[in-house]
Order: C-alpha cells, then sequence, then structure tokens
C-alpha cells in the first residue's frame, strides 16, 4: 500500500492515545513471541498514515501493559459472550481497538463501540461492516448516546480500556449511574490507575485517588466487584527478558504493584437469581 492510499490521521492531547496502543498491540504482533496477537492492528497501522512514527516508537517501551491489559479483558469479555452468547456488548472510548473483530464473537452478539465522531469516522474506513456490529458517534460523557442501544432485556457486557482515567470523577460517576439504571443486568471490564500510577498518564485527571477496587461499590450501590488484577500479574508471559525481570520487580511492590489495575463487576442481581 502506497502513502497515497493510506488514511491521513492528524490527532493530538487524548485521541491521540488511541494510536499509541495500536502501534503497541501490531508490534506486539510481529514480534517473534506475540502475547495478543492482533493481527487486525497490524493491518490497520500499516492503513494510516500521518502519524509521529518516532513517537509511536518512543513511547512503545510499555507495550507489554497495553497488551498484557488488553489479553486479560479478552479473556473476561471471552468468557462473559460464552455464558451469555445472545449479549449486547458496549465498548466504550474503543479508539482503533479491535475486540469485536479479533475475538470469536457469537452471531447473536450485539457489538456497540463508541467513541468520538472523527474516530468513528475513520473506524468506518478502516474496518469492515459486520452484522450486529454497530458504532456510534459521541463522547461517553454525553447522555444522548444510550439512546441509540435499545433496551432488549439481553445481558449487557460494558468494555472501557484506557478511558475512565481520562474522566474526570463527576464524569465517571454519571456515566456509570446511566449504564446501571437503563440495564438490568450485565458486567462491567476497565482498568484504573492508582497511587502512585498518577505519574503514568500524559494528561491531568481527577478520577482515581488511590488503588482500592471497591470505591466504585461505594460510587454506585449497584456494582459488585467481581474480580481484580494488576495488569503486571501475567508479567510472567513477557518474552523478554529483561523486561520481565523489571515488571516482576515492580510487581513485588504493593504500591506499584495496584499502579496499574483491571477490574470486573456486575451490575443487577446474581446470575443465579435472574429468571
Amino acid at each position: 500500500m502506497t502513502s497515497d492510499q493510506r488514511e491521513k490521521v492528524h490527532l493530538s492531547g487524548v485521541k491521540e492515545t488511541l494510536l499509541l496502543t495500536l502501534y503497541d498491540r501490531a508490534a506486539d504482533y510481529r514480534s517473534p513471541k506475540p502475547i495478543l496477537g492482533d493481527r487486525w492492528a497490524a493491518e490497520v497501522l500499516d492503513g494510516i498514515d500521518g502519524y509521529n512514527r518516532f513517537k509511536m516508537w518512543l513511547f512503545s517501551a510499555d507495550r507489554y501493559g497495553i497488551v498484557l491489559r488488553a489479553s486479560r479483558l479478552d479473556a473476561w469479555v471471552g468468557a462473559f459472550l460464552v455464558r451469555h452468547p445472545d449479549a449486547t456488548v458496549l465498548s466504550l472510548g474503543c479508539g482503533l481497538d479491535s475486540r469485536a473483530f479479533r475475538l470469536d464473537v457469537p452471531d447473536a452478539v450485539q457489538w456497540y463501540d463508541v467513541d468520538y465522531p472523527d474516530v468513528v469516522e475513520l473506524r468506518r474506513r478502516l474496518y469492515p461492516r459486520r452484522d450486529n456490529y454497530h458504532l456510534i458517534s459521541s463522547s461517553v460523557t454525553e447522555p444522548g448516546w444510550l439512546d441509540e442501544v435499545p433496551d432488549t432485556g439481553r445481558p449487557v457486557l460494558v468494555v472501557a480500556e484506557g478511558l475512565l482515567p481520562y474522566l474526570a470523577r463527576g464524569d465517571v460517576e454519571r456515566l456509570l449511574a446511566r449504564i446501571t439504571e437503563r440495564f438490568v443486568y450485565g458486567e462491567m471490564v476497565f482498568d484504573v490507575i492508582g497511587v502512585p500510577g498518577w505519574w503514568l498518564k500524559p494528561v491531568p485527571f481527577d478520577m482515581w485517588a488511590g488503588p482500592d477496587p471497591h470505591e466504585l461499590e461505594r460510587m454506585n450501590p449497584r456494582l459488585t466487584l467481581l474480580d481484580d488484577a494488576p495488569v503486571m500479574a501475567d508479567y510472567r508471559r513477557i518474552p523478554s527478558r529483561v523486561f520481565r525481570a523489571y515488571c516482576g520487580l515492580l510487581n513485588a511492590f504493593p504500591q506499584l504493584r495496584t499502579s496499574l489495575w483491571l477490574l470486573r463487576f456486575r451490575f443487577g442481581p446474581p446470575e443465579r437469581e435472574r429468571t
């Protein structure tokens, strides 16, 4: 593909982070021993132009954290879809992530990717159309986008990867309240950044004040914590000896281990109580 055939991309600020994570997933796919194995990331990266490749390379040192995070979330999403092959999935702040395509999604699942209009328009040009796959052009903090998702009574899975730490605490509280009030039952999986993880962020944020995974239960009583894991809990999967040793060292200290954290919540009644 020549440069004239590639999609021109000019993103800055928070939106530029979707290119960083895309680059990291593509680099993992092209490595001798990939962790995530996201071929879509490599193909989509090859289809765009106009971004700073040196900058992408410079910030790719943390790609193991990116792909380990995606891999754990993939496992949680996959397990939910096995239990609920007719579910509705809401992927919030999806960026250029390929989860809807790289996973074995049952045909009956209704999948909604939500992001800013310019990001969604880019996705339309880079990803194929598919039955039961939908795109919603909106900031997730705007209340109106939920009107585009019909409440069919199906279990709902909400995925927010690399999103909540970029939102103000009040926006997070309102977003979670709207979702849990709209749908009867479902799960949420996402990542958060705790103290001292604030220094890992390129932009200001005030959503997460500490590594306590029960904070959101206090914020929203409909939420029940089901599972939690540090992003680096699976550091033994890292093929590089140097990075594996480094991440293992970080994982040995509680405050550093909880600076990047993955959480899985249920909202609504337990599965055994549903009819």
